[in-house]
């Protein structure tokens, strides 16, 4: 019998389990299967979590036990040793004593967002400043947070969430008291896009489409009803790994009122919020007496820099202590002695190509979807009522995704430290890749497919037919990532090879966002996604936001009936085989129609000075390159 596999089979069922009281402890199912044993012992109550983290400061290039390769951290050279490697060229830190300095592309955004709001940004919940129902443990299990446990009903229509006690908002601003099930349900119908129509939560569609309006049953009990099931959502939706909410006090916010409630932050973290300028700087203090963490440094201050360069040198002259740089960079600070953390995976770059809105009834009302007409014909765009039509666009993408030179990628954005990335979501070192879902470096067909286009999509030049100009705009997000930008410029390039007119657009993703949530956005763009972080397990559900189930919320920009399919038989899948066959059927899908063609996996590194940060082991995430900041231990 392999280890692995049944590990990660047992792990699948725990969480399938009907009605599931509480949280079980799995160690007792993964010992057993050690010892051979066939038989499955009672469940029992899931122990109390520690501060403990899940990773142990391990290599970031192992392969966890789980036994996902997907989560292993491309680029095993860029891993810092145990110790400087040189010993003598690392800056004296400029920090003051018991404070450390940490250096971010980006803040959370400090705007009509709101902070004391569960339409917060959440890296809220990322610094430790906000809480959320669950956290992750390495091996893929939940760990209770403010949740201690739930029940599933047997027909999956609904759950039960059962709320620690005890647990004290933060103080600065008055007494709020404890934390109940009333302040859980308002933090989570406000950003729900079912339930507060105007939300604008990262996440407001994701909770659309898996639930409606959250119920208080008593004090410390919640209860909401599924609209579509889907199997992770205590792993993913409400867990600190993934793509959660924060719970503020509703008291707070009731008596202060909406302004107030912009500019202070009453939530329940082992940090809170002392300085917050928007775009700029965050310092946070440690939290006397929190109820789960004990933070190892009393005082830390986040700053904003967009600039890979300038935090590259502030990290060398000792005015950071951690920080975030471009992947190239980091072979040159590994030899010079700065260490590295990691959140245990990589971010998938790569190109979703909106406007391709097939399906033609909303999945959860059944009403009529209304049809955009486009001002033009866009050659990446199908019209699903036209399989001529279908084809020359799929074709026309796959003529697009080929012309991309994915190794020449990896190698000059990333110093061949990433790994090549051909459909988004799924990772070429996991064990289920076939090389048939590879896209060749083919630029020769590439042009012959580009050239043999419909005249729709041809322009005169100086009164000659030039069959291989047709415009295509790629949007990426201004201040993400630089190599996301820099990505759009090299795929731009790619194009413009062919004899496209291309242009890369980059603007803040505030500007972008409401197309994308409307549906009207029709320019391919760089982006991972939603799913887009190889940490993500092979059989985790896809698809959610490539359906009409998010509308009101996020979307890759396309939405397809078959994707539907393939998610809800993910969902609802009654073990990992059948969810994993069901994936399987997913890729081969969007591979054929071409939807979301990969380009490079990122490693995240987190670079820190040993002469002042002895230790910063984090959780395991999926949407974030940094977090557990109460593990962060100074020397």
């Amino acid at each position: 019998m392999d280890r692995r596999a049944s590990e990660e089979e047992l792990l699948f069922k725990l969480f399938h389990l009907k009605p599931l009281v509480g949280l079980l402890l799995v160690g007792a199912m993964i010992a057993a299967v050690a010892c051979g044993g066939d038989e499955e012992p009672t469940p029992t109550q899931q122990t109390e979590p520690t501060n403990t983290p899940t990773n142990g400061g391990a290599d970031p290039t192992a392969t966890p036990d789980n036994g996902d390769p997907a989560t292993a951290t491309p680029g095993g050279d860029a891993t810092a040793t145990a110790q400087p490697s040189n010993g003598g060229d690392l800056p004296a830190p400029e920090s003051p004593a018991g404070e450390a300095v940490v250096v971010l592309g980006a803040l959370a955004v400090r705007d009509e967002n709101g902070l004391n709001r569960a339409q917060a940004q959440e890296s809220i919940h990322y610094y430790g400043i906000g809480e959320t129902m669950f956290r992750r443990s390495e091996d893929d299990e939940v760990v209770p947070w403010i949740a201690e446990g739930f029940d599933v009903a047997d027909d999956l229509s609904g759950a039960t969430l059962n709320i620690r006690q005890g647990i004290q908002f933060h103080d600065q601003y008055g007494d709020f008291g404890e934390l109940t099930a009333e302040d859980v349900a308002f933090s989570m119908n406000d950003a729900n896009a079912t339930t507060t129509l105007d939300s604008i939560h990262g996440q407001s569609g994701d909770f659309a489409g898996l639930w409606g309006e959250w119920r208080v049953v008593d004090e410390y009990t919640i209860e909401f009803d599924f609209v579509n099931y889907d199997a992770t959502w205590a792993l993913d939706y409400l867990n600190d790994s993934g793509q959660s909410f924060v719970v503020f006090s509703k008291q707070a916010y009731d008596q202060n009122g909406a302004d107030w409630a912009r500019d202070n932050v009453v939530a329940t973290g082992p940090y809170q919020p002392v300085e917050w300028e928007r775009d700029s700087r965050l310092v946070m203090e440690a939290v006397d007496d929190h109820y789960m963490f004990e933070p190892q440094t009393d005082r830390i201050t986040i700053l904003e820099i967009g600039e890979a360069t300038t935090r590259n040198s502030m990290l060398r002259t000792g005015e950071a202590d951690a920080t975030t740089v471009e992947v190239k960079d980091a072979p040159d600070l590994r030899d010079t002695g700065f260490l590295t953390t990691d959140t245990g995976g990589a971010n998938q770059e790569g190109i979703f190509f909106s406007g391709n809105l097939w399906e033609k009834e909303h999945a959860l009302t059944g009403e009529p979807l209304e049809r955009l007409t486009y001002a033009a014909d866009f050659a990446w765009i199908g019209d699903p009522d036209d399989p001529e039509d279908m084809e020359e666009a799929r074709m026309v993408r796959y003529a697009l995704a080929i012309a991309i030179d994915r190794q020449q990628a990896n190698d000059a954005l990333l110093a061949g430290l990433g790994r090549e990335v051909h459909v988004q979501y799924f990772s070429t070192a996991h064990s289920r890749w076939d090389e048939k879902w590879e896209y060749p470096y083919d630029p020769e067909e590439a042009r012959n497919i580009i050239s043999n286009l419909d005249a729709t999509y041809q322009t005169v030049d100086n009164g000659q037919l030039n069959g291989n100009a047709f415009e295509v705009s790629l949007y990426s997000q201004d201040g993400a990532t630089n190599v996301r930008g820099e990505i759009a410029d090299l795929v731009a390039g790619y194009w413009a090879e062919l004899g496209l007119q291309t242009y890369a657009l980059k603007h803040a993703y505030q500007a972008f966002r409401p197309s994308v949530v409307a549906r009207t956005n029709t320019f391919p763009w760089v982006t991972q996604c939603d799913k887009g972080n190889e940490s993500n397990p092979w059989h985790f559900p896809k698809g959610l936001v490539q359906t009409s189930l998010s509308r009101g919320g996020f979307s890759c920009g396309f939405e397809s009936p078959d994707i539907l399919d393939f998610y809800n038989r993910m969902a609802t899948a009654e073990d990992q085989a059948e969810a994993s066959q069901a994936a399987d059927e997913y890729l081969d899908y969007v591979y054929h129609w071409n939807l979301q063609p990969g380009v490079v996996a990122t490693p995240n590194f987190v670079f820190y000075n040993p002469e002042k940060i002895a230790s910063w082991e984090m959780d395991t995430y999926a949407t974030t390159t940094n977090g557990s900041y109460w593990n962060l231990t100074l020397r």
